[in-house]
């Protein structure tokens, strides 16, 4: 319970901005995206981006890549189909 108290939120850090007037993605995903060098700039609608994304891991996607994989995902289908 004491490692909670010292865990501190960083709004700026988690919280999604619009990025290149397209896409809003946080500072977290950004660094996870560049860390693995993937264009996100080039990309229109998240759809995009998760394309790029499988195109540049057809396999073995690392960890911290496919939980913002699944977060990019999810969020595409919330926001873009019909329900």
């Amino acid at each position: 319970m004491d490692e909670l108290k010292n865990f501190e939120v960083n709004p700026d850090y988690t919280m999604a901005k619009k990025i290149n007037g397209h896409l809003y993605l946080s500072e977290e995903q950004l660094e996870i995206l560049n860390k693995y060098g993937i264009n996100f700039q080039k990309c229109r609608t998240i759809n995009d981006l998760i394309f790029n994304i499988e195109l540049s891991f057809p396999a073995n996607v690392p960890d911290d890549l496919e939980n913002l994989l699944d977060i990019l995902t999810e969020r595409d289908y919330y926001e873009n189909f019909d329900k």
